[in-house]
């Protein structure tokens, strides 16, 4: 439920920002766009958050959220091709994604192991 949750309520950041960004002439392509772009880190973050049972999957959901996250920071890069700065800003998401992704797994495993174990104190 909070997937779906957080992919309406960032969808609506991007339509937003969509909407900013227009001038007098209406454009479809650059509304859509970032709406698309949000509601797919919207879905990422929710399907980081509404997991139960945590398996590989979270942290492939951690690198491809941060990705497109991080696509957004790429201007800040100072290269000359922007195809390149979003490119390398991707990439580097990503890789901070999967560590953060591992570095989640490894203490959600941690505490379902002890839950599980039958340890009370």
């Amino acid at each position: 439920m909070r997937r779906i949750f957080w992919t309406l309520g960032m969808a609506v950041v991007g339509l937003f920002l969509g909407l900013k960004g227009q001038g007098v002439q209406f454009e479809v392509r650059e509304v859509f766009t970032p709406t698309i772009w949000a509601a797919a880190i919207g879905y990422g973050f929710g399907s980081i958050f509404d997991q139960r049972r945590p398996g590989r999957a979270l942290v492939i959901y951690w690198a491809a959220t941060l990705a497109l996250v991080a696509a957004f920071f790429g201007p800040l890069l100072r290269i000359a091709s922007f195809p390149v700065q979003e490119a390398l800003a991707g990439m580097i998401g990503a890789l901070v994604g999967e560590l953060i992704g591992t570095i989640h797994l490894r203490f959600a495993r941690r505490r379902s192991d002890a839950l599980g174990s039958g340890a009370s104190a």
